[in-house]
């Protein structure tokens, strides 16, 4: 499951058409303006239309930061990609 913010605050909302049964889906943002997509599939299709990932971590300042992929956390392993994080100034 993967929250997504749409990508423009105009942005009403998004249907995507299944391959397999053609059964449309209607992505609709929330009052917090993102979408929970449980298909992979719909996933990959929302990011072509330019959706991205939701910011849920809140402020990092004085925690960690991981130099592979940039997230920002509280401890010293990152939970997205399972390097080591580095103190972050």
């Amino acid at each position: 499951m993967t929250r997504l913010c749409m990508p423009d605050g105009a942005c009403r909302g998004i249907d995507i058409q299944g391959a397999q049964t053609g059964a449309t889906t209607a992505y609709t943002p929330g009052r917090d303006g993102t979408v929970t997509v449980d298909n992979p599939q719909h996933e990959r299709a929302l990011r072509e239309y330019g959706a991205f990932p939701a910011n849920l971590g809140g402020r990092t300042r004085g925690g960690y930061r991981c130099p592979a992929c940039g997230f920002g956390s509280y401890v010293k392993a990152c939970s997205r990609c399972g390097g080591t994080c580095e103190r972050e100034t």
